[in-house]
């Protein structure tokens, strides 16, 4: 019985080749024994249990059939039929991998065998670290700090979260807290704004530290003198005495700057150098005391005045002078003759009598007369008071003194007994013949005369014989003349003293 099973057994693996009774094959395939003699007959695919394969069955259609692979029908057990239809790779399913599980047969198939870590484009997976940049699967995503397609920043830490202008150009942000958060354009700045960048137009350095001073723009600007160009100097006359010149010409910075002073005498320049004076230079005035007599003046200090300012002596008249020497304007004026004029600065004696306080009050007494040397005077047998000065005081003096023939006593005319000057020096008299009178750059005279004109004189003359007047003074000789035995009842006497009064020079 074992052994007809293992037949069976061998027979069924055959595809049933051999013909069955069915009578002995049903028994056979429930189990039961059959008899010895029992044939096979063959039988229709799908009977079940009569233990036979059909060559026109297979395992999908009779269940005494196993499956064959290569036959070309997908039986039980088996994941491909024909083997050219079995799996020899395996591809990814998204990041799944899959390899071939019993490759070369039909029961191979794709099982996973891992996750995708490579960055591969068009593989459908984007594995973790992977990027739009580096795999075409994945997607642009924001703050995974890669800058992808779209972003403006990544990682958001990186994005702006304001914007500041560049230059003069304004920004805003757009899309902040995103990585496409940017700044965008906003227009121009327009204002002038200290430390911003930025100079507007219309803006220069004054107002806006952002500028560099430009020449032209009409503002003067940090280091310009001028501007626009053509308020600039191009030439630099001299102001005064001051010559100037140009420096930096033809740029904002032109400027006249001081060049020496003016040292030349030059007509209508608006300077009087030192040296120069109004007879050499019209832009000079005449200046009292700079040695040179000019314009106006009528004698300088330095420099000697026209014939010493001199008053021409005439007979019983009185010149004036006005003026100072400080000033340099000393003046002779025309004579006064009479008597009582105030303020004429003249005491005259006209010849008909001495004027005296009741009738003038330029004379210093009832007695004193004020009048010019030389002097003529008429004799009389009364005393005679004269203050008599000089008006040309510069030079080298001798006075000759006259007394009339017959000596100077006992007779009965005026004589000279002394010359005493102002400090108290007392000069002797001695006679003299006269003979040097005339020949005396300056010489004092007094002559003695009867109606008719007649000289009745001899001369004497003080020793040591003169004094030299060095500087502009103008002095006084003061003289009281007395006839003999006028007075005192004895021998008349000429006193003469001299009071100079000095006039300093200018400057």
């Amino acid at each position: 019985m074992y052994a007809k099973h293992i037949l069976l057994g061998i027979a069924l693996s055959l595809g049933c080749l051999c013909a069955c009774d069915p009578v002995d094959v049903r028994f056979a395939d429930a189990g039961i024994d059959a008899p010895p003699e029992a044939t096979c007959d063959e039988r229709a695919c799908g009977d079940i249990a009569d233990s036979c394969c059909p060559a026109s069955c297979n395992a999908n259609t009779d269940i005494d059939c196993a499956s064959v692979c290569g036959n070309g029908t997908l039986e039980p057990g088996e994941r491909c039929d024909p083997l050219d239809t079995c799996p020899t790779d395996c591809p990814a399913s998204g990041c799944q991998l899959y390899a071939v599980d019993q490759p070369g047969t039909c029961f191979a198939q794709c099982q996973p065998s891992g996750m995708q870590t490579a960055c591969l484009n068009d593989d459908g997976c984007c594995p973790t670290g992977c990027n739009a940049n580096n795999d075409t699967d994945c997607q642009p995503a924001c703050d995974n700090g890669a800058l992808e397609t779209g972003e403006t920043c990544d990682p958001l830490t990186s994005c702006p979260a304001s914007c500041s202008q560049v230059g003069c150009q304004l920004r805003s942000l757009s899309n902040g807290g995103t990585c496409t958060a940017a700044c965008t354009d906003a227009g121009m700045q327009t204002a002038c704004v200290n430390g911003d960048g930025c100079c507007p137009m219309g803006c220069n350095a004054n107002n806006d530290d952002n500028c560099q001073p430009g020449c032209g723009n009409g503002v003067i600007e940090s280091g310009e003198t001028c501007d626009p160009l053509n308020t600039c100097p191009t030439s630099c006359p001299a102001i005064g005495c001051q010559l100037r010149t140009l420096s930096n010409g033809g740029t904002c910075a032109a400027a006249c700057v001081n060049a020496g002073m003016q040292t030349a005498c030059i007509n209508n320049d608006g300077c009087c150098p030192e040296g120069c004076n109004a007879n050499n230079d019209n832009n000079c005035q005449p200046d009292c005391g700079n040695g040179v007599v000019e314009s106006g003046e009528t004698c300088d200090p330095m420099a000697p005045a026209p014939n010493n300012c001199a008053c021409a002596a005439e007979p019983y008249s009185c010149y004036t002078q006005t003026g100072s020497a400080t000033q340099c304007d000393v003046r002779c004026h025309v004579p006064v003759d009479r008597c009582g004029i105030e303020g004429d600065g003249c005491c005259a004696f006209t010849g008909t009598g001495e004027c005296g306080r009741s009738t003038d009050g330029e004379c210093l007494g009832d007695r004193w007369q004020t009048t010019e040397w030389p002097y003529t005077i008429n004799y009389t047998t009364e005393c005679q008071y004269v203050r008599v000065y000089n008006v040309q005081p510069r030079g080298s003096y001798l006075f000759t003194m006259c007394y009339p023939p017959g000596g100077p006593a006992p007779g009965g005319d005026p004589v000279i007994s002394a010359v005493t000057d102002n400090l108290g020096n007392v000069y002797n008299v001695t006679n003299d013949d006269c003979s040097d009178r005339t020949a005396l750059p300056y010489t004092a005279g007094w002559r003695c005369e009867n109606d008719q004109g007649t000289v009745r004189m001899s001369c004497a003359s003080m020793s040591p014989g003169g004094f030299l007047i060095r500087d502009d003074n103008v002095f006084y000789l003061e003289l009281r003349i007395c006839p003999y035995n006028a007075q005192n009842g004895g021998r008349g006497a000429l006193h003469i003293w001299f009071n100079a009064t000095r006039t300093p020079n200018p400057g």
